[in-house]
């Protein structure tokens, strides 16, 4: 099987000299990085407007409707590809975690909702009276990165800001509108899933978070089902099985390996996890999965 390739900024930038940032209206982008349409994955951080066409997003093993208004961010390491019609328009924009993080000492890339973990909803449907400020941003930031204005590095950074509050709001809006109560118990499920992300290599019981979070497992379990209406048990499967996909697609690496990699001792009891949540076994996954969109 063919291992995914990993895409940097200087595959994309004209000079190959670029290592930070990468910005192009999208009808430009798809012409000159034709290899994209198969799936891949980036090591940076990606935001995508659409304003016109039409198609099907496939990331981390979902597919998301594409549509005028639709924006995408996706985190490093996520896998994706897609289907476009050819009058597809819009932007997109690349970045490393350090430019964010370098020119902004109060806040860190993290902080936004929608990069706050792997497992974020990646995708935002405008509506009609959002579009117009939203494209705006992603004109300005093009506009400059094509510049030779000075301080280039300092002004996009402040553009990309701008655009991921905005981005933000709209992304957030129905946490806002649901009661205080339900807001705390949110970002204490958010939290959860923060601590999922770093330590489910290691930590794969309910009761291990539950004592990071200094609360019940019950508790815990009672506040997850309440917010995505799934276990604590569930998101921490969830996690696992994600980073088992990437790792079967990306590497091609034997199934053993991967049971390592993700803190199991016994490749029999992953083998029987995997399955129990996939239907199928490691290995048939990583041989019978079909690329997407390839013929």
């Amino acid at each position: 099987m063919k291992k995914i390739p990993v895409y940097g900024i200087r595959e994309f930038s004209k000079n190959n000299s670029e290592s930070y940032f990468y910005s192009n209206d999208l009808p430009n982008h798809l012409k000159s990085h034709q290899f994209i349409n198969n799936p891949h994955i980036h090591n940076t951080y990606i935001t995508i407007l659409f304003t016109r066409g039409k198609g099907e997003h496939q990331i981390d093993f979902s597919s998301y409707p594409v549509k005028p208004g639709s924006v995408f961010m996706l985190n490093p390491g996520q896998v994706h590809c897609w289907k476009l019609s050819e009058q597809a328009d819009g932007f997109v924009f690349f970045h490393t975690r350090e430019f964010y993080d370098s020119i902004f000492t109060n806040r860190k890339i993290t902080d936004f909702p929608f990069f706050y973990l792997q497992q974020n909803h990646p995708v935002i449907y405008l509506g009609k009276d959002e579009v117009p400020l939203i494209q705006s941003r992603f004109e300005e930031i093009n506009a400059e990165f094509n510049s030779y204005n000075s301080l280039k590095t300092e002004k996009l950074g402040s553009l990309i800001d701008l655009l991921y509050i905005e981005l933000s709001r709209v992304y957030t809006k129905e946490v806002h509108n649901v009661s205080k109560e339900t807001s705390i118990n949110y970002y204490k499920v958010k939290t959860l899933q923060r601590l999922i992300d770093e330590h489910f290599r290691k930590l794969k019981l309910p009761q291990q978070y539950a004592e990071l979070l200094n609360i019940s497992t019950r508790h815990l379990n009672r506040l997850s089902r309440e917010i995505l209406n799934k276990t604590t048990g569930e998101l921490i499967t969830e996690r696992i099985i994600l980073e088992a996909k990437r790792l079967l697609i990306h590497n091609d690496i034997p199934v053993a390996n991967v049971a390592d990699q993700l803190g199991y001792e016994d490749v029999s009891y992953f083998i029987r996890v995997f399955k129990k949540h996939t239907r199928q076994s490691p290995k048939a996954f990583q041989k019978n999965t079909i690329k997407p969109f390839q013929d």
